[in-house]
């Protein structure tokens, strides 16, 4: 079990999700992905953990109170040491500070919500008591993610330059894709959006991993979700887009059928 037992910074460590209906989500994703919860304090605005094997794998929350025509999205997290300084970066290279760094209490840390240049929202996350997933690439727990966007080499200097990251592309021209690197293995991608997108805003997709992709088709669907794409064939296993009853896209990935 590859439980995350560092301080990650400068990669995804955390995704959660703000839906419109708390009970409908944690009922999907709890049998999806076989996770327990957490308490949901109100003074967290209904913020509930959620566990895989027993370890934190991401969170799922109502929107805040006057965000109910926000959309229904999950947000990805990139570990950072210093919130203020990151920010001033993001701003720096030509993103936007949409919340800026606040504590979350009691002392868990400190997080932000911004915007790349190419309008793709992602978060911050300073650690404090709380560093992020304890848990990555097992059944119900993160795997990959990755941003879709207009100008993915742009976008990846960007992201290169907030986070002091490399980068590589993927050889062959069917799709243009990025893996951003701290060392090795890479820790996100960044794809070109082609025509094929239309319509579609750029966004972070956030990946995590099931044992059978067969009994995660047939939850989603019993739960109202949709198949968006797939099976896609990678060189990790079969990948599925979906979106949930609530309209949050994801992905989960699995080396079985």
């Amino acid at each position: 079990m590859p439980l995350v037992t560092a301080r990650h910074v400068n990669r995804p460590v955390w995704f959660d999700l703000s839906t419109s209906d708390l009970p409908a989500a944690m009922a999907l994703y709890g049998e999806l992905f076989g996770w327990t919860f957490g308490d949901s304090p109100a003074e967290l605005g209904f913020y509930t953990m959620a566990f895989a094997s027993g370890m934190p794998a991401a969170a799922v929350a109502p929107k805040m109170p006057g965000q109910e025509a926000a959309p229904v999205t999950w947000t990805v997290y990139f570990g950072v040491t210093d919130a203020d300084a990151s920010a001033a970066r993001i701003v720096g290279h030509g993103g936007t500070i949409m919340v800026p760094p606040m504590p979350i209490p009691p002392d868990l840390g400190r997080m932000a919500v911004a915007i790349d240049p190419d309008g793709a929202v992602f978060g911050l996350w300073e650690h404090g008591s709380f560093a992020g997933a304890g848990i990555e690439g097992e059944h119900g727990a993160m795997c990959w993610t990755e941003v879709a966007c207009r100008n993915a080499e742009a976008n990846t200097a960007f992201y290169m330059a907030v986070f002091g990251l490399t980068s590589q592309r993927l050889p062959g021209d069917a799709v243009e894709y990025y893996i951003l690197h701290d060392g090795e293995p890479g820790v996100a991608g960044v794809m070109q959006m082609d025509a094929a997108w239309e319509g579609i805003p750029p966004y972070w997709m956030p990946y995590f991993a099931v044992d059978s992709l067969a009994a995660a088709n047939a939850t989603l669907a019993k739960h109202g979700g949709t198949i968006l794409n797939g099976p896609i064939a990678s060189p990790y296993g079969q990948i599925i887009v979906a979106q949930d009853a609530q309209g949050a896209v994801f992905s989960y990935m699995s080396e079985h059928d």
